[in-house]
């Protein structure tokens, strides 16, 4: 529809859009000398037409009340962009920025194109600006709140991301708060750790999780423990972080490239292996400026490494190789450390520099004193401190990287309890250091208090145990309503056999029990079906064949009296899945039975293992618990191929602990049950409660997660059941698997014959 403005000068049915606008802002002077400015700029770029189109835009722009300085800005940009853009792009620019103006207000409008021209190099073609205005006029008008919060962090956006995965990136925001206005504007300023986790995903973060594992043997290896790492999707950190016992990775390092990534991975958790096993005090900060806290971290990384290549010289290459500050007379604070670091790391390293020689002599003299002894460093920081302070070379706290790459950025090192009150350089660094170490605790470290309800499921890992990782597995996130990829981590745990006397008596007692289920199991009868069509006799129609009779008659020809359908069973042809929650809850008692709920639920898998033995039915069975998205842990009990006598000893030594990530377990269950070439293939679940973990706060995230794996099952053509042991976990099951695919069990006393009757239900159709 022609805007009213436009129609009040319709009389002068001849006069181009540019004369029309021209003759409305007679009344305003400096605009109107402005708009003929850019009106003569734009004629000299582009045909007539295409002109009358501009004028056209920002008529249509002025109606919308934007105002003089919208106006100017536009303009402005356009002085930048010709003559290198074209009239699509240029059209885009003025329709993305009318939008925005309508929907956001054209204060907001203004500064996203200023946001936008501050980006613009002379003679653009302007096609990318155009689409990051077009994707910012879409998110004004869904959630016109979310564009001024996004405009405060614009740079770091644009800056990690195209345009396709801006637009990607908003999507996830607008999923992931869809009516929370405050957590929306959080989520576009870059002020919540999920908007900076999925920037970096979004920009094709290299990621930690393929390497994990390996590092992890690694370093148990060489220095007999596991490192204990978080990815962390902070904007402010570009270096590894000690944080206590953890090591914190940025989820994204801008300058290393792919092909170097397993090398550097390997070099950071090891190089933050050397300060868990040598680092044994964190060094007092006192009235350290930051120029020496900066050195004594430089300093303490050359002797922990070195102490480290005492024992296994290899790691010199490794790290060796990482370091490439190359000599130089150059006297700044970045390249004084980088050669520094890397003359100490080599000793083959020449450079003139008179401070660096000093620097490695005397660090090298102390060295060869006493090694283990760290008091040394703070010391030699202090001299060599005090020399750049009499060279006048400034340094710069805030924007000091530490080189090279692999190498943290000293703050974990630091007891900053102790730091002087009047030390204000150093205390801005100790505000940084506890935010991201709030972010460590968020981000699910041992630090981290549980949520009152998961107090009694969650138990740190023990020492000692070590899983197998067998599988990354994604999961749905509900509310981005998208996949993360790799997002949980599968390890195999073998089961410890416990004394099977006790279990063996528990089933001669269940004789009934067991004749019940024995008689139940027999008389299923779930054969593979095979259609025999063409048939003389049968018990259906072939409608293919009846309608080619018909045919046949009406043609008035001989028809093919074989019209009928006749079905014969082959024999049984299905597998059973089963996984065994055994988290912590499952210790409870059952009401006057004397036994708990995961010995009742292994009494049950006991008896129907007994049963399906005699029948022929291919039968598995896994137990399954969680602590926390890296360590979802599995426990096999009986592989397709074993009698079920082999699950006796590791059913009678489970042990309920941890949590239950429910999903993960549903994934690796259905992959190890889709492989089986069978007619009919079924998954059931045996849990007590709705799933729940130590790093995750929303139990409907991991209920809608647990939805999403089922789903996807079924897509594979497995039938997918649950039994419930509980009201509450009735109703959760429901949630899940659909209400009739959940077999409630109210009395757990009753799951062993309950557990054989759902067998039956489902192989008897």
């Amino acid at each position: 529809m022609v805007p009213a403005s436009l129609r009040l000068s319709a009389p002068d049915e001849g006069a181009h859009s540019g004369d029309v606008l021209a003759r409305r802002l007679a009344g305003r002077p400096e605009l109107a000398a402005r708009f003929a400015a850019a009106r003569l700029l734009v004629a000299r770029h582009v045909e007539v037409a295409d002109a009358d189109m501009w004028a056209g835009s920002v008529a249509a722009l002025y109606d919308a009340n934007a105002g003089p300085a919208l106006l100017e800005a536009l303009w402005s940009l356009e002085t930048r962009l010709l003559p290198g853009t074209s009239v699509p792009a240029l059209l885009a620019l003025w329709s993305a920025t009318r939008t925005l103006c309508r929907h956001a207000g054209a204060a907001v409008a203004r500064r996203a194109v200023e946001a936008v021209a501050a980006r613009v190099h002379y003679g653009e073609d302007g096609a990318h600006l155009a689409a990051v205005l077009r994707i910012l006029a879409g998110l004004a008008e869904r959630a016109a709140d979310a564009v001024a919060p996004l405009l405060d962090a614009f740079d770091d956006i644009v800056d990690a991301v195209d345009a396709s995965g801006l637009e990607a990136w908003i999507a996830d925001g607008l999923a992931l708060h869809p009516a929370d206005r405050r957590r929306r504007a959080a989520y576009f300023r870059l002020a919540d750790a999920a908007a900076r986790q999925r920037l970096a995903e979004r920009a094709g973060a290299i990621r930690y999780a393929p390497h994990e594992e390996r590092l992890r043997k690694v370093t148990r290896a060489l220095f007999g423990f596991e490192p204990e790492v978080r990815v962390i999707a902070d904007r402010g950190l570009r270096r590894t972080r000690l944080a206590g016992g953890l090591l914190l990775m940025p989820a994204r390092f801008t300058d290393l490239p792919a092909a170097e990534a397993p090398t550097t991975f390997e070099a950071a958790v090891l190089h933050a292996a050397c300060h868990r096993a040598f680092t044994t005090t964190r060094f007092a900060v006192g009235r350290m400026k930051p120029v020496q806290l900066a050195l004594v971290a430089l300093l303490e990384d050359a002797r922990v490494e070195r102490l480290a290549t005492r024992r296994y010289p290899g790691l010199a290459r490794l790290w060796g190789g990482l370091h490439h500050a190359p000599a130089s007379r150059i006297q700044t604070i970045p390249s004084l450390f980088a050669r520094l670091a890397r003359g100490l790391a080599d000793p083959a390293f020449a450079d003139g520099d008179g401070w660096i020689a000093k620097a490695r002599r005397l660090f090298d003299d102390a060295f060869a004193a006493d090694p283990a002894q760290q008091s040394f460093v703070p010391e030699i920081a202090r001299v060599i401190g005090h020399d750049l302070g009499q060279l006048r070379i400034p340094f710069d706290a805030k924007g000091y990287v530490v080189q090279p790459l692999y190498r943290d950025d000293g703050l974990g090192l630091f007891d900053w309890a102790e730091t002087d009150p009047e030390n204000a350089d150093a205390l801005e660094l100790m505000v940084e250091a506890a935010r991201i170490r709030e972010e460590e605790v968020d981000a699910g470290s041992s630090d981290a208090p549980a949520e009152p309800g998961e107090r009694a499921r969650a138990q740190p890992r023990a020492e000692d145990e070590e899983g197998t990782l067998i599988a990354l597995h994604p999961e749905w996130h509900h509310r981005l309503r998208a996949e993360q990829p790799d997002h949980v981590t599968v390890r195999l745990y073998p089961a410890a056999e416990g004394a099977t006397d006790p279990l063996r008596a528990r089933l001669a007692v269940a004789r009934g029990v067991r004749a019940r289920i024995d008689a139940l199991v027999r008389r299923a009868r779930l054969d593979r079906p095979t259609r025999l069509r063409r048939r003389m006799q049968g018990d259906d129609l072939d409608l293919e064949a009846a309608q080619e009779a018909m045919q046949a008659l009406r043609l008035r020809e001989m028809p093919d009296p074989r019209i009928h359908m006749a079905k014969h069973r082959q024999g049984r042809d299905v597998a059973l899945m089963l996984l065994l929650d055994i988290s912590q809850s499952t210790a409870d008692p059952v009401a006057g039975e004397g036994e708990t709920v995961l010995s009742t639920a292994a009494l049950s898998v006991a008896l129907l293992g007994e049963a399906l033995a005699g029948l022929g039915d291919p039968f598995a069975a896994d137990a399954f618990a969680s602590n926390g998205r890296a360590d979802v842990r599995i426990t096999p009990l009986k592989n397709f191929d074993e009698r079920w006598e082999a699950a006796l000893p590791r059913l009678a030594g489970l042990q309920p602990a941890y949590s239950t990530r429910l999903g993960a377990a549903l994934r690796h269950g259905a992959a190890r049950l889709a492989s089986r070439a069978h007619h009919r293939r079924v998954l059931v679940v045996v849990t007590d409660g709705e799933p729940s973990d130590i790093d995750v706060e929303e139990s409907e995230y991991l209920i809608e997660d647990a939805k999403h794996a089922v789903a996807r099952a079924r897509g594979q053509g497995l039938d997918v059941f649950c039994v419930a042991l509980g009201e509450a976990a009735d109703k959760a099951g429901a949630a899940m698997f659909g209400r009739r695919n959940t077999f409630g069990v109210t009395r757990v006393s009753e799951l062993p014959q309950r557990l054989a009757a759902l067998y039956y239900q489902l192989t008897v159709r």
